[in-house]
């Protein structure tokens, strides 16, 4: 069975611009920024004595800033692609003395595009887990809740990343859990000096 010509596109040009690297590394660090950013706006909440009464600050803070960094992760590599692909064709260009075809130009604007979905999604797929138990616990259960789904979450991906480089997945996992954890201690930490 011959394969749809847009799936053959996509394979192709996904081999010419090498998108599958670029691409997890995109989906890991906007993932990563997602979490960490609303681990940092629950605990912030918990460390300034926030209850039921600020349930909806909580929420709204949280969503609006995964949808900020959703958009400024989408368009910061939508235009960081573009330039880096531009300098490629460049390069390209000079080292084989002609000209490179509108395929490969098409592909390299495609990268740039893909990026920037993967970049923007991933703060999302990350960011508003975390904020579903505030939807259906009382606020002070909803913080520790919150808190381990995160956890969870910087556990499967540094996990996913160990496995990709034959890393033993408990390691690579623990080390974006330590991430998360040494985030929370200071943000704790900090509501003693913020007034």
């Amino acid at each position: 069975m011959e394969r749809p010509p847009w799936r053959q596109r996509f394979k192709e040009y996904s081999e010419i611009t090498e998108l599958g690297p670029i691409a997890r590394r995109y989906f890991v660090i906007g993932a990563f920024d997602g979490a960490l950013t609303i681990l940092g706006i629950i605990v912030g909440a918990a460390a300034s004595g926030a209850g039921d009464a600020e349930r909806g600050l909580v929420l709204t803070a949280s969503v609006s800033a995964a949808i900020a960094l959703a958009v400024s992760s989408a368009v910061g590599a939508f235009e960081a692609e573009r330039v880096e692909k531009k300098l490629d064709i460049g390069t390209l260009e000079r080292a084989m003395l002609t000209r490179l075809s509108e395929e490969h130009k098409g592909a390299f604007r495609f990268a740039a595009y893909a990026s920037a979905l993967v970049h923007g999604v991933a703060p999302l797929i990350a960011a508003l887990p975390p904020v579903v138990p505030f939807l259906l616990l009382p606020f002070q259960q909803a913080i520790p809740v919150a808190v381990a789904v995160t956890l969870v979450f910087l556990f499967a991906m540094g996990a996913y990343l160990g496995s990709i480089v034959r890393e033993r997945l408990v390691y690579t996992g623990l080390r974006f859990v330590a991430a998360g954890l040494a985030t929370a201690a200071v943000l704790w930490l900090l509501r003693g000096g913020v007034p």
